[in-house]
């Protein structure tokens, strides 16, 4: 993900909140949001949910969430 957003200067501007699972799987951030397991990215934008990826590690799936968040 770091190599998508060094790598195109409009996705800098999307806050990444990483929540590591190993230590937080319990908390109530991972509850609130429905993260069952690790590899999960769940993207926002104006604080709605538009998509998320679970167990998804492609760089062309992660780069279809940065472009829902950055879409007009």
């Amino acid at each position: 993900m770091s190599a998508l957003i060094d790598g195109n200067e409009a996705y800098k501007a999307v806050t990444v909140m990483r929540v590591d699972w190993d230590l937080y799987r319990e908390d109530q951030i991972t509850k609130d949001l429905g993260v069952r397991r690790r590899s999960t990215l769940v993207m926002f934008k104006d604080g709605a949910e538009i998509d998320r990826v679970i167990a998804q590690t492609d760089s062309s799936v992660i780069q279809e969430l940065f472009e829902k968040a950055i879409a007009g």
